[in-house]
């Protein structure tokens, strides 16, 4: 009877225990994340607003209008421009000295506005200082220019640079542009401007490039574009032709 008895307490365990193993369970959970990234771009529009063709006569103005857009889809970007001179027109040319003593035949201007505090600035560092407080940017007469001499298709050019020390975002464009006309010095004779015209070819063109660069992680203009490109005049351009 006894035997009986533990056999049936032992079923009784048994079944308890099937009964507990059947219903434990562990509080879990799960989740998973995956990480997409997509890469920014820097993409600047050169606006240069220019009748190709126009005809040059002392003392009249020709209207060319430089200035920079970033595109909508773009991310914040510093940019800058060169703008190039052929050196005869501009200060003489070594290989020309008869031209030597005439400096700026082709006069180029930017206005008062432009290079006010955060705009357009023609001195080579940050830390130069403008003609006076009213025009900050403009490194004055004998200034340290942002300016270099290269030799485009042949023809010796002096290129001075602009910098916009305000960050362009997204579909922004600059507040002013760098230049905004060109014009012949009235004092030109028409035997210079012969002898000008046979060293270039006929050729009478200024030549501009624009350049952008991410804003992000960079404390100024002038910083993020020598890292990006290099200082200017110590690099190749790709010059229009």
């Amino acid at each position: 009877m006894k035997k009986k008895l533990l056999i049936a307490a032992l079923a009784v365990i048994m079944v308890v225990t099937a009964i507990a193993g059947a219903s434990l369970a562990y509080l879990t959970d799960k989740d998973s994340a995956d990480n997409v990234f997509t890469i920014g771009k820097i993409d600047i529009t050169l606006n240069d607003e220019f009748v190709h063709g126009s005809l040059l006569m002392p003392g009249v103005d020709v209207s060319k209008e430089v200035g920079v857009t970033v595109a909508d889809d773009s991310q914040p970007s510093y940019v800058r421009v060169h703008i190039a001179i052929p050196a005869i027109l501009d200060s003489g040319a070594e290989d020309q000295p008869q031209y030597a003593s005439y400096n700026n035949t082709l006069h180029w201007n930017f206005s008062k506005a432009s290079v006010a505090d955060g705009l357009w600035n023609w001195n080579a560092s940050i830390d130069d200082a403008g003609a006076s407080e009213a025009m900050p940017g403009w490194p004055g007469n004998g200034g340290n220019w942002n300016s270099y001499t290269t030799e485009i298709d042949g023809i010796a050019y002096n290129v001075y640079v602009a910098t916009y020390e305000t960050i362009l975002n997204a579909g922004e464009t600059t507040a002013e542009n760098a230049i905004y006309k060109v014009f012949l010095d009235t004092k030109v004779t028409s035997e210079q401007l012969v002898g000008m015209n046979e060293a270039l070819g006929g050729n009478w063109s200024i030549k501009v490039v624009a350049e952008g660069v991410q804003a992000a992680s960079f404390e100024n203009a002038y910083e993020a574009l020598d890292t990006a490109f290099g200082v200017p005049g110590t690099y190749e351009i790709d010059w229009p032709v």
